[in-house]
């Protein structure tokens, strides 16, 4: 969940990737008179870098997304046996930070969260927490959800940026905004499905030279893919969104008995 510019740069287009004027185009309608509908989703996230000394990393996570009006809940899907390997080597992680190639939610830590847990610091794990962004009336709150320490965290406007979140309800809420997509070229053959669209675009910043693309479904109003590459091959990112089930219970709605904390409370 780090490294906000994979996730918050065009939402996925290719993290360091800057988006390059484009023709302009119209923005695909969103159903029902604008409103866009109802999602849940599985969100399987792929990295590819190759560093100056030659060596590949290659980064892979799925997270669970469920959106309602005013509502967006990100939670990461953790791989089988996840649980049991935390609780044998809880710190282990952290001397593998610097070695892997970060996922998107992007930030610093909160230095509470850097301290060691050795010495007794109670710390809230950002990156792992289950993020739930709201929209009240035009009024963007963003809080994260710890399950296992049964904890809500809600975080003030000024430090968003700290723990990976943009402050942009449209990015939370289309993963690819549709007015983004009027900066990118749409192709003439259709996608491949009924209402779905490839849109494109190179990219020739000097410090991110390749093609962003973008598969775009009208129906959900929201991207089924969204990619990134270097045009020299050594970099590539790619989101791939599949419909999930509809939740019987929102997440959200969940959370009555969890201690609710501030931000605050986790810094030094």
């Amino acid at each position: 969940m780090k490294l906000d510019a994979v996730r918050r740069a065009c939402a996925a287009l290719g993290g360091a990737a800057v988006l390059a004027a484009a023709p302009a185009l119209a923005a695909p309608p969103a159903p029902d008179g604008g409103r866009a509908p109802d999602l849940d989703a599985v969100l399987l996230h792929e990295s590819m870098a190759v560093s100056a000394d030659g060596v590949t990393r290659t980064v892979t996570y799925r997270e669970r997304m469920v959106r309602r009006d005013g509502h967006v809940w990100i939670e990461r899907v953790p791989p089988s046996g996840a649980k049991r390997a935390h609780a044998g080597g809880a710190h282990a992680h952290e001397g593998l930070d610097a070695a892997r190639t970060p996922p998107s939610r992007g930030g610093a830590h909160p230095a509470a969260a850097a301290a060691d847990a050795h010495a007794g610091h109670r710390h809230f794990d950002f990156d792992s927490a289950a993020r739930h962004v709201t929209n009240d009336g035009g009024r963007i709150g963003v809080e994260y959800v710890d399950a296992a320490q049964r904890t809500v965290v809600a975080v003030p406007p000024a430090e968003y940026e700290t723990t990976g979140f943009d402050g942009s309800w449209d990015n939370a809420f289309y993963i690819t905004p549709p007015s983004q997509l009027k900066r990118l070229a749409a192709q003439s053959k259709p996608g491949p499905a009924p209402g779905t669209r490839w849109y494109e675009q190179t990219v020739g910043a000097p410090r991110a030279q390749g093609t962003n693309r973008v598969l775009w479904s009208d129906a959900l109003q929201a991207p089924l893919v969204v990619e990134y590459r270097s045009a020299d091959g050594h970099a590539s990112r790619k989101l791939t969104l599949t419909p999930a089930p509809r939740a019987n219970a929102l997440p959200w709605r969940q959370l009555q008995s969890y201690t609710r904390k501030a931000y605050a409370d986790y810094l030094d």
